[in-house]
């Protein structure tokens, strides 16, 4: 039988971290959830300002849903939420973010997120809204502060292994034991923080008036859908962060059923009102990030085409257009420079900012747009870039387009990176009529058809299995007459109208992506 996970006292912690610097020990206090006394060595200021420099990134990465009326329901049901968080000290803040996989997460200083892949899987709001206080959970309790004092106690006790370790057999062969429980004591903090937080969810939907049942509900969604991309549950790992989705399956089973309620809030309380709050919602991919057509790049929004190397990998980032050769030694990259119609002044700007050195750099035209190319050597850690860069103006932005290969390569890919910069033209109306989307909409079914028989009747882009987990049902299952059913569809997007206007173009590329979000609903 293994023994019990070793949990340092507040005391112990504390005489642990002597060892740092005085500026770095906090002290103990009491938590605003358990109630105990733990050591912190993050302010509650320090712990807002890492959550308002996170919530930048997370919004110029990964991006906010530009439905008005979605972001203001979630909004909405999440401020009804932190009425009862025990944690009154934060300004909660709630957002739909724009992310495929069905995940939420939550930063320190009470910001939260939801993605549209989660409201694509839930099927009533006591799902979401139970998900929605699982984050709240995490702000309350300050598990971001709770893991920062954790991670640096489990240096210090790695550190003294590497000394207790030389002293005693003169070589570190202990070291490696140290460095295991300190790794067990992070792990051990992360999967409690999510089991504490799924406790607190209950509670908050509970004197909410909000059913609590809608955690366990959402669960088993999550782990169908988990089977459904992976063919299994989700097993964690010795040191995985989250209990295993069927744990917390039965875990918040069992806590709603002992949990006393009373039907109170609601804003969509039937699964159709619900419904309606998601309907049309972006499945996949949003075109307004712009689309890949083969190997060409059409974005509606900005209006350009851009055609890439054929055959090359491609992917598409909010930050950055990207395309790698097949043999991984080239890389042709798109990125917004900035507003402005001078192609030379963002080039010299980009070499200040890069501190590079620009070599037969020269005013070009592509097509009717004015253009400045240049040549440059770009350090990378992967050893320097030999460089092809092109700056076009177009409908008052400046476009980056470098195209690069290292180790003496560019003869051989002269050719091709010209080539790249030359496709970028403005989009044309047969550009447009490839643009499209698939959508989530909502469907009624005929008394006694199948899944596949509503599939084949509405058009249905979901195969069989995915529409049964979307919708908890069984591929067979007979459906019942007016009974509502999500479907995928694949729409004709249509661009923001022009008299809108446009979002503010960040000034240079943005740096560095935002730490993927832990899935599951954590705090990352």
């Amino acid at each position: 039988m293994l023994a019990p996970m070793f949990r340092p006292s507040c005391a112990l912690l504390l005489s642990l971290l002597l060892a740092l610097p005085v500026s770095l020990v906090g002290g103990c206090r009491t938590n605003p959830v358990s109630g105990r006394e733990e050591l912190v060595l993050m302010s509650e200021e320090d712990e807002q300002v890492l959550g308002d420099e996170a919530a930048k990134q997370v919004e110029a990465q990964l991006g906010i849903v530009a439905d008005e009326e979605l972001n203001t329901y979630i909004q909405t049901l999440g401020a009804k939420l932190a009425e009862y968080s025990p944690r009154q000290d934060v300004e909660y803040s709630f957002h739909v973010v724009e992310m495929e996989e069905p995940n939420a997460f939550a930063l320190p200083g009470g910001y939260i997120y939801i993605s549209r892949g989660l409201l694509t899987l839930a099927n009533s709001e006591a799902e979401v809204a139970n998900v929605i206080a699982h984050e709240i959970g995490h702000v309350a309790a300050r598990h971001a502060a709770q893991r920062d004092t954790a991670a640096k106690a489990a240096t210090v006790m790695t550190i003294i292994g590497i000394v207790a370790a030389a002293a005693a057999s003169g070589d570190g062969r202990a070291v490696g034991g140290t460095q295991f429980l300190s790794q067990g004591l992070l792990a051990a903090y992360s999967r409690d923080q999510e089991r504490e937080s799924d406790r607190i969810a209950i509670e908050l939907t509970s004197r909410a008036g909000i059913d609590p049942g809608g955690m366990a509900r959402f669960l088993k969604q999550l782990d169908n859908s988990t089977r459904l991309q992976t063919g299994a549950s989700r097993i964690p790992g010795f040191f995985d962060t989250h209990p295993a989705t069927p744990e917390r399956f039965a875990e918040a089973t069992t806590r709603a059923q002992v949990a006393r309620w009373t039907p109170g809030f609601s804003i969509a309380p039937t699964q159709r009102e619900f419904y309606e709050r998601i309907d049309g919602i972006v499945v996949g991919p949003p075109a307004n990030e712009g689309v890949f057509r083969d190997n060409i790049f059409l974005h509606a929004d900005l209006g350009f085409s851009l055609r890439f190397p054929p055959g090359w990998v491609y992917q598409n980032t909010r930050a950055q257009v990207m395309a790698f050769a097949p043999g991984g030694d080239a890389i042709a990259l798109l990125e917004l420079a900035g507003p402005g119609d001078d192609p030379r002044e963002r080039a010299v700007e980009y070499a200040k900012e890069m501190g590079i050195t620009l070599v037969d750099g020269k005013p070009i035209r592509i097509g009717e747009l004015r253009a400045f190319r240049a040549r440059a050597l770009i350090r990378s850690p992967g050893g320097p870039v030999d460089s092809l860069i092109t700056w076009v103006a177009f409908n008052g932005l400046v476009f980056q387009l470098a195209a690069g290969t290292s180790g003496g390569g560019l003869p051989k890919y002269d050719g091709i990176f010209r080539s790249f910069a030359r496709g970028f033209r403005p989009l044309r109306d047969e550009d447009r009529a490839q643009i499209d989307e698939m959508r989530m909409r909502v469907v009624k079914a005929r008394g006694g058809e199948t899944l596949r028989e509503l599939s084949e009747r509405t058009g249905n882009d979901w195969n069989l299995n995915e529409t049964a987990v979307a919708n908890a049902l069984f591929v067979g299952q007979p459906l019942d007459s007016g009974q509502l059913v999500k479907i995928a569809h694949r729409e004709a997007y249509e661009p923001a109208p022009a008299e809108e206007p446009a979002p503010e173009a960040p000034e240079g590329p943005i740096q560095g992506p935002f730490r993927d979000p832990s899935p599951l609903f954590g705090s990352p």
